[in-house]
């Protein structure tokens, strides 16, 4: 997979984050950021308080827009923190 693809699957479903994870090209620093953004709006999502699960919602379509239009600058609140490296 190319660069975009792999940042916009990513965003999809948690298993589009693993074949994202797998299978993508992991060599650039804008697809490491968007993977990180992606497994941390997953770790929200999963807390069934539904504030957070609508603020991973909003962080999920946020981070699909910004990766069609090949933006690699963090998303607010959730960009600055690293889990992938």
């Amino acid at each position: 997979m190319n660069a975009k693809t792999t940042k916009i699957v990513g965003y999809l479903t948690w298993i589009g984050l693993l074949i994202a994870f797998l299978a993508g090209d992991k060599d650039g620093e804008g697809v490491k950021q968007h993977l990180n953004q992606s497994l941390i709006c997953v770790i929200i999502g999963i807390i069934p308080i539904g504030i957070t699960q609508v603020a991973a919602l909003v962080f999920i379509i946020w981070g699909i827009v910004k990766a069609c239009q090949d933006d690699d600058s963090p998303l607010p609140l959730i960009g600055g923190l690293t889990i992938i490296k």
